[in-house]
């Protein structure tokens, strides 16, 4: 017997080193580059970065959320799917047990007998090429790479829910700026039709005032749609319908302005995107090399224990064996799964590299666009205290008798408009701040278990 099994593992080993193909390469991540402008980033933190960046109201909103939100409760789900398969792929390894109970009884006119047995079988695999084990870490990275899903959902949730909170709170604003220029332009309009009733103004000049009353009026439905709009996004989001109005703040959230990160080479650790397609190219790896011993032996060892009553005549029966087989031929079945496993490594390594120059690129563009906008909120400053200080100046000029009051009103309009600019630009910026927290993933602390075997 240790002769044949002796074959067996010399034939197959033989075979192998003869049609084994090349593993893939693969892709290497560059580690010399940097972001193309500074980012400000804080000091090595243990915490999530909603517990650093928002306010205690807001905290209780993502609270909620992380609660509620079905979308993260599919993903929990997936990772108890992937929990059981794990812990199927590890109970294959060890011993099975199983147990058979029979009975027979015989009447005709040469046998007349009673036969009862019961029996206890056990088989052990015998991993000596580690076919098993590497199914198993290849099942254990697909638990790593849905636990970072699941982190990765949350973090995509919250910045969808943040920017919803974001957009209607500009949205009540907005609307608030929006009914103070339609007050400016009724008081102009009055003004411009009592200039043209005194021969003053012309028709043109009324008609240009009632166009631009209509057009801020005709601007309010839109704004009131894009509050419930966004109301029933966050209701969404929530895991409710959209029973009851949500209130939007009338101030915009303040998101601080402090991350997580400095360098490209860090998202790798800290996105779980990554993690999650770091953790699918090790288990491509793993499924490439249980693939591979595949065309090596398989070995079980076999016990069996058998207790038999016939007629009253007990007898015990016991039994201990290993079992051996190998493919010797299949027609290149074993070697087209071969390929089919290494072009899924291969296809896997683009889509990790792939994956992290998109994280660099959305995080560069992100850390550009933050850059951008504080300074075009700088240059709004200067523009909004520029059209202030025309706005005083026109009331100047009306209180000493120097000019009518359509300068006045004119001057206020044009400060009104750059109150809506600067808003825009605010609330801009607090959507910059949460895509690039969450572009930026998690502290490294709290994604350890991700690099590791769960």
């Amino acid at each position: 017997m240790p002769k044949i099994l002796l074959s067996l593992l010399l034939i197959s080993l033989l075979s192998a080193c003869v049609t084994q193909p090349e593993k893939t390469k693969i892709p290497s991540i560059t580690q010399d580059v940097v972001f193309s402008a500074p980012i400000q980033s804080t000091a090595i933190s243990t915490t999530p970065w909603w517990l650093t960046a928002l306010d205690a109201r807001m905290q209780e909103h993502v609270s909620a959320l992380l609660e509620g939100n079905l979308e993260i409760q599919h993903a929990i789900s997936q990772v108890a799917i992937d929990r059981a398969k794990l812990n199927q792929a590890e109970a294959i390894r060890w011993l099975d047990i199983k147990g058979n109970a029979q009975s027979a009884i015989n009447r005709n006119d040469s046998d007349n007998s009673d036969t009862h047995s019961i029996g206890v079988n056990a088989s052990l695999p015998l991993d000596l090429f580690d076919r098993l084990a590497k199914s198993r870490d290849a099942a254990s990275y697909d638990l790593a790479q849905s636990l970072a899903k699941l982190e990765n959902q949350r973090l995509q949730s919250i910045q969808k829910y943040l920017l919803a909170l974001i957009d209607g709170s500009e949205a009540v604003q907005l609307q608030s700026l929006l009914n103070q220029q339609i007050k400016t332009a009724e008081t102009l309009l009055r003004l411009t039709e009592f200039r043209f009733s005194q021969g003053l103004a012309s028709s043109v000049d009324v008609l240009q005032q009632r166009e631009q009353l209509a057009s801020l009026k005709q601007q309010i439905p839109g704004i009131a749609l894009q509050q419930h709009i966004f109301g029933n996004l966050m209701s969404e989001f929530l895991g409710n319908t959209p029973t009851s109005r949500i209130k939007f703040p009338h101030k915009l959230p303040q998101i601080k302005d402090a991350y997580a990160i400095s360098t490209p080479q860090q998202l790798l650790d800290h996105r779980p995107d990554l993690i999650a397609q770091r953790a699918a190219l090790s288990a491509a790896d793993q499924r490439y090399e249980a693939a591979l011993r595949e065309r090596l032996p398989s070995l079980s060892l076999n016990s069996s224990a058998l207790l038999r009553l016939a007629s009253g005549n007990p007898s015990a029966i016991l039994g201990a064996a290993i079992d051996a087989s190998l493919t010797l031929f299949d027609s290149g079945a074993l070697n087209a799964t071969i390929a089919q496993q290494n072009a899924a490594l291969e296809q896997s390594g683009i889509e990790y590299l792939q994956a992290w120059l998109s994280a660099v690129r959305e995080t560069d563009d992100l850390i550009n666009s933050l850059t951008t906008n504080k300074l075009q909120l700088q240059n709004s400053n200067n523009l909004g205290q520029i059209a202030g200080e025309l706005f005083e100046a026109a009331q100047h000029r009306y209180k000493r008798g120097i000019s009518d009051y359509l300068p006045v009103l004119a001057a206020l309009r044009s400060l009104q408009q750059q109150q809506r600019d600067h808003l825009s630009l605010q609330a801009e910026q607090q959507r910059i701040r949460v895509k690039l927290h969450t572009a930026m993933g998690l502290p490294v602390n709290k994604q350890k278990t991700f690099k590791e075997k769960p």
